[in-house]
């Protein structure tokens, strides 16, 4: 489609661990429901390590978010939770933090503008 927006952008899922008891989760292209699974995927066997006390997403490279990415991120803070851990997002784009605020889940789902924050946030 010419001049429109495109289409089936790749979603890139990037892990790594940071310093002690930290992960990052580094997110590019759609979180749709076509490409949410891929993402639950990579979040799984972080939310279950028992080692990851805190487990950053970096969402800054995001071009779009819909229900279902929510939905995989709630599940994440649940289960991070249930073992004292902690989710925290990165995003400074609209496209990630309107749904959140739409749907009043900024308090649930922190987002921090970068992360450095990320990581020195520690509320609960």
């Amino acid at each position: 489609m010419a001049g429109g927006r495109p289409y089936d952008v790749p979603l890139s899922i990037g892990v790594r661990p940071m310093r002690d008891g930290a992960a990052l989760v580094t997110v590019t292209g759609e979180i749709d429901i076509a490409t949410v699974a891929s993402l639950k995927a990579a979040l799984a066997p972080l939310t279950a390590d028992q080692s990851v006390r805190l487990l950053v997403c970096d969402l800054s490279e995001v071009s779009f978010f819909g229900a279902a990415a929510i939905s995989v991120l709630l599940d994440a803070r649940a289960a991070l939770i249930r073992r004292d851990g902690r989710l925290r997002l990165v995003a400074t784009e609209r496209m990630v933090i309107r749904p959140l605020s739409l749907v009043h889940l900024l308090d649930v789902l922190p987002v921090s503008p970068d992360i450095r924050a990320a990581l020195l946030d520690q509320s609960p």
